[in-house]
């Protein structure tokens, strides 16, 4: 949590220029800028609001130089010495910092700003930072920059800067595990296989399993709830809440226990879709077999022919994650047993759906994940499950409400809802620099959620149902 400390005070420091001196106790923030010979500054992009920045982070009890290491070793993988001071603003101080051995870094072209940096083994990799860069001072970094006025100091600092040694690679097999090479290898022979067929089936199925992981979005368990409202009333969106929860819990922990880099990490060229962070348990094959899982048990939960309707969504989701190099075939086989697991959870806890103690429980649960492990997405499911749990109490004397398909109306209400706490966090994440208040926001949406599907819609919905 000390990044977003740090983006907090440096947020509202950055709006001055002065570079008045100050003594160590009245400094608060410490970054690090740490460049190469070719002009390209390290930085990081960050999970919550997408945005680049240099390492850095908030000075405990260490010294502004000792806190600039730590968090550029934290964030980045990466061990650095602070050479010198070479920025101050406000209380913020900035660090020639040059790296004690050699950057893994991907080789480019000479006219490429911008390579990757071998840092799935960062600490806070996946946590708070989604990917690590050299990358050149350029348009795209500015208009991407949580602080433009940064980007905007670069090339002036980078002539005083210390350039670091850097090591480039042709790919990052040697870095990897031989298991991880081994399981690319997968990825590597069913892309050759897709574009071996001939022409026109090679590019229909590259298009077919290009847009098949959307099949398995994480949107789609938003896209069910107004469904859910209005055919099954909360007991149905409570079953998409618990299997949505339980789904994003178990896959964000086995990634960031697990740790393992993705194969376009490895092997560049195996990259055909976009993505980020660990990869295994893949989320979106888990996604898949668990929203379709409940739309086949919704449509029909006695006829077997709705397997189909489970499974073949599904599958192409798991083919697609492999052949876009975002998945190796072990993560879509975890996957899937999560997605299944969960199903069947949920259809064993159905009489239970409402329950104040199971949604008070499950954020019970969930709690020592969001202390310890950083990443916000276990703060926002603890906030809902709370949340949730205090509203079902709280409704207990309207059960005839809560279990009562709501219709088009619930559906409409739904939506708009959704609709329009969505547009707050966009509007917050677009206007703050601030990781803390874009995590708050977001964590306050989550549980404004909670009480607009448990208690809002079933209220107000069965009022104008009358």
């Amino acid at each position: 949590m000390h990044h977003y400390l740090f983006v907090a005070l440096l947020s509202l420091l950055t709006l001055s220029t002065s570079f008045a001196q100050e003594t160590d106790e009245t400094i608060k923030g410490a970054a690090c800028l740490v460049s190469d010979d070719q002009g390209r500054v390290l930085v990081t992009r960050d999970i919550l609001n997408n945005r680049i920045a240099i390492p850095g982070g908030y000075v405990d009890s260490d010294n502004p130089a000792d806190a600039a290491i730590r968090e550029t070793l934290e964030e980045t993988g990466i061990d650095v010495e602070a050479v010198g001071e070479i920025a101050r603003m406000g209380k913020a101080v900035l660090f020639d910092c040059r790296a004690t051995s050699p950057i893994p870094v991907l080789k480019t072209t000479a006219e490429a700003e911008k390579a990757a940096v071998a840092a799935w083994q960062a600490e806070h990799f996946a946590r708070e930072v989604r990917s690590v860069f050299l990358m050149k001072p350029n348009q795209e970094m500015l208009d991407n920059a949580r602080f433009p006025e940064q980007v905007e100091m670069f090339p002036a600092l980078l002539k005083r800067a210390t350039p670091s040694p850097i090591q480039e690679f042709d790919d990052f097999s040697a870095l990897a595990s031989p298991f991880d090479v081994w399981n690319a290898g997968i990825n590597q022979r069913f892309q050759n296989a897709i574009h071996a067929l001939p022409k026109p089936i090679a590019k229909t199925m590259a298009t077919l399993l290009d847009y098949a992981s959307a099949l398995g979005s994480g949107v789609l368990f938003f896209v069910l709830i107004p469904i859910a409202m209005a055919t099954g009333g909360l007991k149905r969106v409570a079953e998409v809440l618990l299997v949505t929860i339980l789904v994003t819990v178990v896959v964000s922990f086995g990634k960031l226990f697990f740790g393992v880099p993705r194969p376009f990490y490895v092997f560049p060229e195996l990259q055909l879709g976009a993505a980020s962070g660990f990869a295994f348990p893949s989320g979106h094959t888990a996604t898949a077999f668990a929203v379709w899982g409940l739309v086949s048990t919704w449509i029909n939960r006695a006829r077997k022919t709705t397997r189909v309707i489970w499974l073949v969504p599904a599958v192409l989701v798991a083919l697609s994650r492999v052949y876009l190099g975002v998945h190796y075939v072990t993560d879509v086989i975890a996957g899937a047993v999560i997605g299944v697991l969960v199903v069947l959870v949920a259809q064993h806890l159905a009489r239970r759906l409402l329950s104040v103690r199971l949604w008070f429980g499950l954020g019970a649960i969930i709690i020592p994940f969001a202390l310890t492990q950083i990443q916000p997405t276990f703060l926002y499911c603890a906030a809902f499950s709370f949340t949730f749990s205090a509203v079902l109490c709280l409704a207990r004397h309207q059960q005839e409400h809560l279990t009562a398909p709501m219709g088009i109306k619930g559906f409409l209400m739904t939506l708009a809802g959704m609709l329009a706490l969505a547009a707050i966090i966009l509007g917050v994440g677009q206007i703050s620099n601030s990781s803390i208040e874009i995590l708050a926001s977001y964590t306050l949406s989550t549980a404004l959620l909670a009480i607009w599907l448990g208690w809002a819609v079933p209220k107000w919905g069965a009022i104008q149902g009358k």
